[in-house]
């Protein structure tokens, strides 16, 4: 008897990575590139939906763990394989970094105590971070974090929704998680709504705050249900319609200026004009993979700075902070907006990853096979995309 052939939304992916890749680098030139009136100044518009990197990452991550959940919830240990493999690949080099965030910078800076130096002062408390709920202070208060810790807000999204989501995953018949999901989504937008309309001065509570935010999440879950539940034909060909149309409407919006995350526009029905664009590309490229159509995101390099993503992510306003710093040292001008310092800092940011994931998380990853089974798709597919 023949072996059956995988499902194609399982097992090992590359593109996915390859569109991580692509999300990690928008990310990048989103913060690195320069403002006011230099010559790359007036293209900041652009460089600056490098902001939507982040809701890629949540509908690719939402679709791979919502899939692992799905494929193992009568496996005998469920919970501790998912919160075993899940701690192993985030919690490391989050802790490490909150670590030496916490300790070296308020012993370099002055102060009267340790609370009183300028990076805790703008971070809180530590504990905020510590237990992922920094993005909970950033919203309540309507402050901006220490600069470094920027990026923190959407991990904590993710770890928010992903403590209690497995616990949904083994009590719900798919037709009811399908419903529930389908709620947030429509939930999360009328919650922005109504963040915008009943709490103006909270400007971050739209972006930043769990409930505003879940729905990109959650439609990455939905294309795990989908295909889970033969709601989606593996020969489908309406998410190439749907794309160019959406597409379309983000031009129109950025016509407008409904682009900008901070606008009123954008905080509420460009959020979910992204998810969905994001979701419908995701669900294309896995329709699509393996074709000659989804070749560019198969390419090695795009694939690798996906794989490293993580650590990219957490590291690379650190590595600009140092590099800004060893060049200051030496004399070198660290406010030049041209675009070869745009590209050192994205050159430096991939390094100091790279060395992150070689010299220590990689070497912890070997400890997520102790926490696998028949039903993981690591187990049955090879190796999956990194989640």
């Amino acid at each position: 008897m023949a072996p059956k052939e995988r499902p194609i939304y399982r097992g090992n992916i590359r593109e996915l990575d390859g569109l991580r890749g692509i999300a990690i680098f928008v990310v990048l030139v989103h913060h690195f590139w320069p403002g006011g009136d230099s010559p790359l100044g007036r293209f900041g518009e652009i460089a600056h939906l490098g902001w939507m990197g982040v809701d890629l990452f949540f509908v690719i991550s939402g679709f791979l763990i919502c899939g692992i959940l799905l494929d193992t919830a009568q496996d005998p240990h469920y919970y501790r394989n998912f919160y075993a493999r899940r701690s192993l690949r985030i919690f490391p080099l989050y802790y490490v970094f909150l670590i030496l965030a916490f300790t070296i910078i308020p012993a370099a800076q002055t102060g009267v105590s340790y609370f009183a130096t300028d990076f805790v002062k703008y971070a809180g408390h530590p504990l905020w971070y510590f237990l992922y709920a920094g993005n909970i202070r950033e919203a309540i208060t309507n402050l901006y974090p220490a600069y470094i810790l920027a990026p923190l807000w959407s991990l904590a999204i993710e770890e928010q929704f992903y403590i209690t989501f497995p616990f949904l995953v083994a009590r719900l018949r798919r037709e009811t998680l399908w419903r529930a999901l389908c709620a947030v989504v429509v939930f999360a937008l009328l919650f922005r709504i109504m963040s915008v309309w009943l709490l103006p001065s909270l400007t971050r509570m739209p972006y930043v705050f769990t409930l505003a935010r879940v729905d990109v999440i959650s439609i990455g879950c939905l294309l795990a249900v989908a295909f889970r539940t033969g709601r989606i034909h593996v020969n489908a060909r309406w998410p190439l319609v749907l794309i160019p149309v959406l597409l379309a409407a983000m031009v129109a919006c950025f016509q407008l200026g409904w682009l900008d995350r901070r606008s009123v526009e954008c905080k509420t029905l460009g959020y979910s004009l992204t998810a969905f664009l994001f979701g419908a590309i995701v669900l294309a490229t896995i329709l699509n993979n393996g074709s000659r159509g989804t070749a560019f995101l198969r390419w090695a390099p795009l694939t690798y700075l996906g794989k490293i993503c993580y650590g990219t992510y957490l590291l690379h306003l650190p590595s600009e902070v140092i590099l800004n710093k060893l060049m200051e040292s030496e004399g070198l001008d660290t406010l030049s907006e041209s675009l070869w310092f745009v590209a050192l800092k994205i050159v430096v940011a991939i390094v100091m990853a790279s060395l992150s994931w070689w010299l220590f998380e990689s070497r912890i990853l070997h400890l997520k096979d102790r926490f696998t089974s028949q039903s993981h798709p690591q187990h049955s597919e090879g190796q999956t995309v990194s989640v």
